[in-house]
């Protein structure tokens, strides 16, 4: 065999080998302590489900947790948590299960190595938000409650009043002079009384004496009487202003027409000096 069939027949292995070496590679679980403890394969979840399990591998860089939704490929893994430190059965992270559509699931954990290398771990079968993981809710007590009784007030009855004539009270006039009803002894004692002389009549000449006037009337008569005086007051200021007026007209209409004349007499006189002894 040639040299150049053995370069040809070992080319491709070396390739391949390289192209290994080069490329991640994913280790056995059973090569590994890491793994997820809980949820176990089968079971039924529904809403938040803490994660627990151990993510360790040497060297250690870090971890993460994916799920996807069966049946579909390995391309539909989502992440939904992980961390940079390593974890010995210890919570993961919590895998928020409730809004998801119900189905059968996987989880998938992946432990990865500095150089890039990683180990998978995979948790199948888990029931999510299907009827038989709904979670039995603990019944409601219920407290009976008693009505309570209101008392009822009822007035007291009232007094009906009385219906009839009501007698006011008499009261003593003070100003009033006591009936007094004569005995037997005081009228016999009273007849020897002679009665008295009728009174003479007035003679012609007397003087009668003048009567009274009631309050109103006088007050009506001081009143025109009032009335009266002030208009006669008015008219004799009214006549006495209208002669001082007219006096003054007179007086100044006077000096007015002693000056005009003296005024025209002075004028003459100008003149005729001026003529003459001009």
């Amino acid at each position: 065999m040639s040299k150049q069939t053995i370069v040809r027949t070992l080319l491709p292995v070396l390739l391949l080998a390289l192209a290994c070496l080069a490329a991640p590679t994913a280790l056995h679980a059973q090569d590994n302590e890491s793994g997820i403890s809980s949820p176990g394969p089968g079971a039924s979840i529904n809403g938040d489900v803490p994660i627990y399990g151990t993510a360790t591998i040497d060297p250690f860089q870090k971890y993460e947790l994916h799920y996807k939704q069966e049946p579909s490929g390995d391309d539909a893994y989502i992440y939904f948590a992980g961390g940079t430190s390593a974890i010995f059965n210890g919570q993961l992270g919590v895998w928020q299960a409730g809004a998801l559509p119900p189905g059968t699931y996987t989880l998938r954990l992946r432990v990865v190595k500095v150089d890039g290398n990683y180990a998978e771990f995979y948790t199948p079968n888990i029931g999510v938000n299907q009827a038989g993981a709904a979670p039995a809710l603990a019944p409601v007590a219920t407290t009976e409650l008693t009505p309570t009784v209101t008392p009822t007030f009822t007035p007291a009855p009232q007094p009906t009043a009385a219906v009839g004539q009501v007698t006011q009270p008499q009261v003593e006039d003070d100003s009033a002079a006591p009936t007094l009803t004569p005995t037997p002894q005081a009228v016999a004692a009273d007849t020897s009384v002679q009665p008295a002389a009728p009174a003479e009549p007035a003679a012609a000449g007397a003087a009668l004496l003048p009567t009274s006037t009631p309050a109103g009337q006088a007050n009506a008569v001081a009143a025109g009487q009032g009335d009266s005086v002030t208009q006669q007051l008015g008219e004799s200021l009214g006549i006495e202003r209208l002669r001082t007026q007219f006096f003054n007209g007179v007086r100044i209409s006077a000096a007015l027409f002693i000056g005009l004349a003296a005024l025209l007499a002075g004028k003459r006189l100008f003149e005729w000096m001026w003529k003459k002894y001009g």
